[in-house]
């Protein structure tokens, strides 16, 4: 009962400082640890982006203006830990812009990685219920020049410049793209905010990957059409005395959440490893 008391007392002392409701004044910097907040991706059986779906534009809704994959049913599914208990989630779509709403940082892009709530799914052991519907995943890309080794290389499998070439014509992958190879539990920060009046889940992974400058401005022409504003986006990040409207981290340490480059590219080196472990299984 004295530990309860105990900690009952320190969060309420961690959440006396409330942040402005201002998505511009996100700053994981201010964001919280707290074990009966600790969040991760537990896994993924995310499927493939298939040859068989294609390119589309304002894939969310008109203000939110982005370039993707809309799924015909969904990408698979992730399992997501959140006060100690586990959620489902089907990835329905994935969004491409060319700019951070998240980061605020220049030359940078986004892939958002959008999942509805599979309200049939019973976790075993603890079952706490939220109220968001829908899990956004935020990867950020940096452009870098086109010589950088670390570029990632999956808008060259997605066949974005094609699809800048000529968005007319319906642009599919020129592979299966996996991306459960870079959408693992790493350091992040997760809000509870609203997205086109919907309440959302954001978690924003502080770990970010290469764009090259040619895969950038590609990004840039496919999505030339229409513009929208940074400021017309409607996410409002929920910010008021309640405890569930804080920015928690799930690192201990903050400074584990400096931005660095992530390990988890996408590369040549993936197909590589496969042809070599086919060899190895072929020759046995």
């Amino acid at each position: 009962m004295k530990f309860i008391i105990l900690s009952r007392i320190i969060f309420i002392l961690l959440v006396i400082n409330c942040f402005n409701s201002n998505l511009d004044n996100l700053d994981y910097k201010n964001s919280y640890y707290y074990e009966e907040k600790y969040f991760r991706i537990l896994s993924n059986n995310y499927d493939s982006i298939d040859p068989g779906n294609f390119w589309e534009e304002n894939i969310i809704s008109d203000k939110v203006y982005g370039i993707g994959f809309n799924a015909k049913r969904d990408f698979g599914s992730l399992i997501l830990l959140k006060d100690w208990s586990m959620y489902n989630f089907k990835l329905t779509k994935i969004i491409f812009r060319n700019d951070c709403l998240i980061s605020k940082k220049e030359d940078c892009a986004e892939m958002w990685l959008y999942h509805t709530k599979d309200n049939g799914y019973y976790p075993p052991g603890r079952r706490i219920f939220i109220k968001q519907n829908f899990f956004i995943i935020v990867v950020p890309f940096y452009k870098a020049d086109d010589n950088n080794p670390s570029n990632d290389l999956l808008f060259e499998f997605l066949n974005l410049k094609q699809y800048s070439e000529d968005r007319s014509k319906k642009v599919t992958p020129k592979k299966p793209v996996k991306l459960y190879q870079i959408i693992q539990n790493q350091p992040s920060y997760l809000f509870e905010g609203q997205l086109e009046k919907k309440d959302t889940l954001f978690m924003v992974f502080t770990q970010y990957h290469f764009i090259s400058d040619f895969d950038f401005n590609r990004l840039t022409t496919a999505l030339s059409k229409e513009t929208v504003s940074k400021n017309d986006i409607d996410i409002i990040y929920n910010d008021n005395s309640e405890p569930d409207s804080k920015i928690y981290r799930n690192m201990r340490n903050p400074d584990n959440l400096d931005p660095k480059v992530s390990l988890m590219i996408y590369s040549k080196a993936n197909y590589l490893n496969n042809i070599l472990l086919f060899l190895i299984i072929f020759l046995i």
